[in-house]
């Protein structure tokens, strides 16, 4: 009887050490519920722009207009990068821009070095580095009359590599990559990186400008003309991803 007591004692203690060991400690990505953590975007685009002054400064991109640049329209943009959107946050002139109910319909264009690197890409006409890929073409008054959602076209750099000129395919729209919202003189949208057509680096630059009629009325980055760049040309926008 002894013996088959010590046996059974035996053989719950090595039960109970196989039971510890194999017991789930829980994963690392996990909170205390043993949910993962929800992606929040830091910036609604609903045209409500006090979010952006919650955002930590040091980490936005931004560019305002030189007083002696040749396109002025444009006077302010920010750039917040996180690991799931670009938000883009401008203001132009409204003294600049004209709209009227299906006639003038405002481009509005980004200009993106995804890779980030200087090299690559093209179109000097607006930006001295001359290094976007992609080209985004949406409108800031989409129906005419009233400041509407931002659903750009996408277009890819086909000139010379750092070259000039209109030299753009069209690789259509994309849904879900875009949306925008804003009121007279002032405007939000987001970039969705996963529905880009190119694998946007966590370094990268991008360049803006605003049309009247198809032609350029305010571009940023810009810089004061001088004898040596009489278009007031500047590099494109410097932004690095928060992670």
């Amino acid at each position: 009887m002894k013996k088959i007591l010590t046996f059974l004692a035996m053989t719950a203690s090595i039960l109970m050490v196989s039971v510890s060991c194999n017991k789930n400690n829980g994963d690392d990505d996990d909170d205390d519920d043993g949910k993962k953590e929800e992606y929040v975007a830091p910036i609604k685009i609903d045209g409500d722009f006090s979010d952006w002054a919650k955002l930590d400064g040091t980490k936005i991109a931004s560019a305002t207009c030189d007083k002696d640049a040749t396109k002025t329209a444009l006077k302010l943009v920010k750039v917040y990068a996180d690991a799931v959107y670009v938000f883009v946050y401008f203001e132009w002139d409204k003294d600049q821009i004209a709209h009227e109910p299906e006639v003038e319909h405002v481009p509005f264009h980004c200009y993106i070095n995804t890779d980030g690197d200087a090299s690559t890409g093209g179109y000097g006409d607006e930006f001295s580095d001359a290094c976007s890929e992609l080209l985004f073409e949406g409108f800031v008054y989409p129906d005419g009359a009233k400041v509407g959602s931002y659903e750009p076209g996408v277009f890819e750099w086909t000139g010379d590599v750092n070259g000039t000129g209109w030299s753009w395919n069209d690789l259509g729209e994309f849904n879900g990559l875009c949306a925008g919202a804003g009121i007279e003189g002032k405007y939000e949208f987001q970039i969705a990186r996963e529905l880009m057509p190119k694998k946007l680096a966590d370094n990268f630059s991008i360049g803006f400008d605003i049309q009247q009629d198809w032609e350029s009325v305010g571009v940023l980055p810009n810089s004061h003309v001088t004898d040596e760049n009489p278009g007031g040309l500047a590099a494109s926008l410097q932004v690095k991803t928060v992670k």
